[in-house]
């Protein structure tokens, strides 16, 4: 007998009563009306997990296709480098005005502020990192990432999953687009804190699912559609509750756009909205402005800073 939304228990408060929000045709997008906290049924099995996070993860051919079996990953990350190291650029110097207030001295093999980056891919954020000054190290499930980490850069990066790492408490650690990806996501929360000293910084980004603009495009929003690695949907509010609960005090929320090319920015549209993005890639295409960057914010998406509390 198949298992009603009612029948599942949110992780996050408890309530027994939730309703489908989204119907995917393969999987549902369930809501809890009491706290708002939004999960995908059925969850993927853990073998299904480690089938998508394979060696094409990062240049998924099939990515544009816009069915559920062929949203997962990247369709060509390597090309998304410069773009993507802008972005964190912004997040890293963000950080360091919040280190820069503790005004306590940095806990660095090297005397340098130690950062930790849960879900590290391809190492792009830790090489913003290191460039400022920071003692990196990064994580990740994915070998083809770490081993490429290995070969492009001198800082170390490890292989394995990230709740059985039993490193040293860094002054900084960060979980871009990972949280959202894991089967126990409190649990997740509750780990990142023991890895972040007191009076330590945690950043981390991942969709809001109550902004305006996820709720307008709803199911067709990208975010959701990745039925086949996002399990669990966080908006503003139940996002800080997971971070209180974790052991840390919040210190700022923000929206979080992309820098992205304008070919590739159509082709994301288009799967979204069909016939406004074909009409926005022709343009883009006769322009020639395909290769044009630009950073855009539809505030799907949040970056949240936090300050780990002292657990005495």
């Amino acid at each position: 007998m198949a298992t009603t939304a009612a029948d599942q228990a949110c992780d996050y408060c408890g309530g027994n009563s939730a309703s489908v929000r989204y119907d995917l045709g393969t999987h549902r997008i369930l809501r809890c009306p009491g706290c708002t906290f939004m999960w995908l049924d059925p969850q993927p099995t853990a073998e299904e997990l480690h089938e998508v996070y394979g060696e094409d993860y990062y240049s998924n051919e099939r990515f544009f296709e816009g069915n559920g079996e062929a949203i997962y990953g990247y369709h060509d990350y390597v090309s998304e480098r410069f773009v993507k190291q802008q972005d964190h650029q912004r997040i890293v110097d963000r950080i360091v005005e919040f280190l820069s207030r503790n005004g306590d001295g940095a806990h660095g093999e090297r005397g340098a502020p130690g950062l930790l980056d849960i879900g590290c891919g391809y190492g792009y954020l830790l090489d913003v990192a290191h460039d400022c000054g920071f003692d990196v190290e990064g994580i990740d499930y994915n070998r083809a990432a770490v081993d490429r980490i290995a070969r492009k850069y001198r800082f170390r990066a490890v292989c394995g999953d990230f709740m059985a790492y039993d490193g040293a408490p860094r002054d900084v650690v960060t979980m871009m687009d990972v949280i959202e990806h894991l089967p126990r996501p409190f649990d997740a929360l509750s780990k990142a804190a023991s890895l972040t000293r007191p009076g330590g910084i945690f950043a981390l980004s991942t969709m809001d699912s109550d902004s305006i603009v996820s709720r307008m495009l709803g199911q067709r929003l990208e975010d959701f559609r990745r039925t086949r690695e996002h399990l669990y949907f966080f908006n503003r509010r139940t996002m800080r509750g997971s971070l209180e609960r974790a052991g840390f005090d919040v210190l700022r929320i923000d929206s979080y756009g992309l820098t992205i090319r304008m070919d590739s920015l159509a082709r994301r549209a288009r799967m979204a909205l069909p016939r406004a993005g074909a009409v926005m890639e022709r343009m883009v295409r006769w322009s020639g402005l395909s290769a044009q960057q630009v950073h855009f914010d539809p505030r799907t998406k949040m970056v949240v800073y936090a300050r780990r509390r002292d657990p005495a």
